[in-house]
């Protein structure tokens, strides 16, 4: 194959018609090619950026993978590689790498115990994917119910503030990605072409094409449903279990060797025991219990850094005329979709502050999982049309913050925020201006030109006194900085609510080289909830990374 780097087209030549945006490439990549667009045989796109430096000549930068017919490259790799050097282009190479592929290797007979994952968001899912098609039938511990049920959980909490402790916004099939902006992009690199896997199996249960090479690729949370269902459906198909309603709380060993797990059915309150001699712990950042279950059971963790901060919304328009300019602004939209943004900052204090998590037209919700706690989080639907945008600003703080020297000082540091937050208003999201945030306003109005987008209720409160005051200088610092960046980020309209504290596990669970926990044999800790990953598509390559750790066990 020929990989071709570095060919632009204006957004508007390329428009939304996928026809003929291939049409476009294929003229281009002739030309690069010295041949004509019929002697193309195949062309794929890799990946698709957005250039917008130039606001009245926003482009998009594309890399290609081509195959030429025989008649032109000769019929084997060497001869292409001879056609590649004589084109003697840099942004044209050859492209022999081999795509990440599974086999089954184990007998529908093969005797002992099934492998036991622990959570089904997307380390779970994708470690499970892995074993389904390796020939095993995993079982899948699920504490929360499946997505149609957790749907419909999470809607009464919006509309009633019912709390489910075990199935709510981080708790449930998908987890807690599935109540998000569905973003697929990370910073991790992929090259073992996991990261392609992982894309392209999620367009196969359901997301658009786009995702395997647009740049910023997301799903949307409705979409997202669809994808988790019709994974569950593969793996159940191929021998697999979904034991939902399933609060994981226990192991038993052997000679340092797991030999079961534990679980209460949170229905009915019964405890149950499955004989397992591999178990992938694939649970979410918000586990606590989890993590003080383990940490009794002397399983080695470790406090980490994470980062904690509040949500701010803008009216979408005020992002994407930053980001695409105002002329001929609804055209650029109708293509591009909302803007985006990321921001960084380090602050006068010494803290770093950063968007993270952002939502372009989407919602604040109230991710509660806790009686008696209140944190949010941001999502959005798959068309991305609320109007608002939305993200985290975030403050890093490191476990000499923690009041608390314990493994957990993390989890306590939480709790103590979000009770504060559930405490202003009684379990509803507080918010206020930036402007009121930023003068310190006791009694905020909450009064803004713009209309918040929220999930969940939501009341005017000094959101301010929630957050340690080196935390509030920081994103003062940062909103400051991000307004000459963004014009009008720093508007004394912006809305500012509180509090965000589940931006990443506040411990992680010690492993070796091979995967396994540190302290015990067959127990495998991966993903965001184990502190080794940091979104859905780092989660799933975790949890592709411990299905094949798993297996190599099982085979030797």
């Amino acid at each position: 194959m020929i990989k071709i780097n570095q060919i632009r087209l204006p957004i508007f030549d390329a428009g939304t018609d996928k026809e003929k945006e291939i049409k476009l490439l294929k003229k281009k990549a002739a030309k690069l090619l010295k041949c004509r667009p019929e002697d193309i045989r195949k062309l794929k796109i890799l990946k698709r950026s957005v250039d917008a430096r130039e606001k009245n000549n926003i482009l998009f930068v594309y890399t290609l993978s081509v195959r030429l017919h025989d008649s032109v490259t000769g019929p084997s790799a060497e001869t292409e590689r001879n056609y590649i050097e004589a084109v003697k282009n840099k942004n044209v190479l050859q492209d022999n790498k081999t795509p990440f592929t599974v086999k089954q290797i184990f007998s529908s007979d093969a005797s002992g115990p099934d492998p036991v994952i622990v959570g089904s968001g997307p380390c779970g899912l994708f470690a499970a994917l892995i074993m389904a098609d390796s020939g095993l039938k995993p079982v899948i511990l699920e504490r929360g119910r499946s997505v149609d049920e957790r749907l419909a959980v999470t809607e009464l909490f919006f509309e009633t503030g019912k709390l489910d402790p075990d199935c709510n916004i981080q708790f449930g099939e998908g987890g807690a990605g599935t109540f998000s902006d569905g973003k697929l992009n990370t910073g991790i690199k992929d090259q073992d072409g996991l990261i392609t896997y992982v894309l392209k199996r999620f367009a196969e249960f359901g997301a658009d094409e786009s995702i395997t090479y647009d740049q910023k690729p997301h799903i949307g949370t409705d979409v997202l449903l669809d994808v988790v269902r019709n994974i569950r459906k593969y793996i159940t198909d191929k021998g697999g279990r979904y034991i939902f309603n399933a609060r994981f709380d226990g192991l038993d060993e052997a000679d340092g060797r797991l030999v079961a797990v534990y679980y209460t059915d949170t229905v009915s309150g019964s405890r149950k025991m499955l004989e397992t001699s591999h178990a992938v712990l694939a649970l979410g950042h918000s586990a606590r219990d989890t993590y003080e279950m383990l940490n009794e059971a002397g399983i080695c963790l470790e406090p980490k850094p994470f980062a904690i901060g509040v949500r701010v919304q803008h009216p979408q328009k005020l992002i994407d005329e930053a980001m695409y300019g105002v002329d001929d602004l609804e055209n650029k939209e109708s293509i591009l979709g909302p803007s985006p943004y990321k921001l960084t900052h380090h602050a006068a204090n010494g803290r770093n502050i950063y968007s993270f998590c952002m939502c372009p037209g989407g919602y604040v919700v109230n991710s509660s999982s806790e009686e008696g706690g209140l944190c949010i989080n941001g999502m959005s639907y798959n068309k991305r049309d609320s109007g608002t945008a939305n993200s985290a600003l975030i403050v890093n703080v490191t476990p000499e913050d923690f009041k608390d020297t314990s493994v957990l000082g993390g989890i306590y540091f939480q709790r103590e925020l979000e009770k504060k937050a559930y405490d202003l208003l009684k379990g509803v999201i507080p918010y206020e201006t930036y402007g009121e945030f930023r003068r310190g306003v006791a009694e905020p109005a909450g009064s803004t030109a713009m209309e918040p987008e929220f999930k969940g209720f939501y009341g005017s409160a000094d959101v301010r006194s929630i957050l340690p005051e080196y935390v509030s200088e920081a994103l003062i610092d940062g909103m400051e900085a991000f307004g000459r960046t963004i014009k009008g980020f720093d508007s004394d309209d912006a809305v500012i609510a509180g509090v965000e504290t589940r931006t990443s596990s506040p411990v992680r669970i010690l492993r070796e080289k091979d995967g396994n926990s540190l302290s015990l044999k067959g127990l495998y800790p991966a993903g965001e909830g184990a502190g080794y990953a940091g979104g859905i598509t780092s989660a799933a390559v975790d949890g592709i990374r411990a299905a094949l750790n798993v297996i190599n066990d099982m085979t030797g």
